[in-house]
């Protein structure tokens, strides 16, 4: 029995140390999880009022820039990323479903005009109904707000 606990003492002096240790180390750190990224800042402009038209192997985007006065602040949207969904004309979606979206294009900063948007993205073939929702791009690649959703069929 001496034995026993003359065993167990030892093995507290050891165990002692390690624990101080990482006790010191648990009250040192900073508490917040997360990936060692800075935040990145909010990029306000959207595109409203998306449309879409077919002609000649294109689709044709226009829209509207929300939040956009001045020269100035169009020099702020690099581009647009512009996301499709693809269905067959004999099986597509509900236009209150989700859409599930394929791929997208990414456009640089030619697609912003006086206007507004204005996007000329290649088609896949006839029989298609596409979907498409545009994110622009700002500084250092921040995604803006999506678009809204429009529908495009290709006959």
């Amino acid at each position: 029995m001496n034995f026993l606990c003359n065993r167990v003492l030892n093995m507290r002096r050891f165990m002692i140390p390690p624990l101080l240790i990482g006790l010191l180390l648990a009250l040192t750190m900073c508490g917040k999880k997360g990936p060692p990224l800075l935040p990145q800042e909010d990029f306000p402009y959207k595109i409203v009022d998306l449309t879409g038209g077919w002609g000649g192997g294109w689709i044709l985007l226009k829209g509207e820039i929300d939040g956009l006065s001045g020269s100035e602040k169009a020099k702020e949207i690099m581009g647009c990323r512009v996301y499709y969904g693809q269905y067959p004309l004999e099986n597509p979606p509900c236009d209150s479903c989700p859409i599930k979206y394929h791929g997208y294009h990414e456009f640089g900063s030619e697609v912003i005009t006086e206007e507004g948007f204005l996007c000329r993205v290649p088609e896949n073939g006839d029989g298609q109904i596409y979907f498409f929702k545009v994110h622009l791009i700002g500084p250092e690649g921040v995604l803006g707000p999506p678009s809204n959703r429009t529908k495009v069929t290709v006959k």
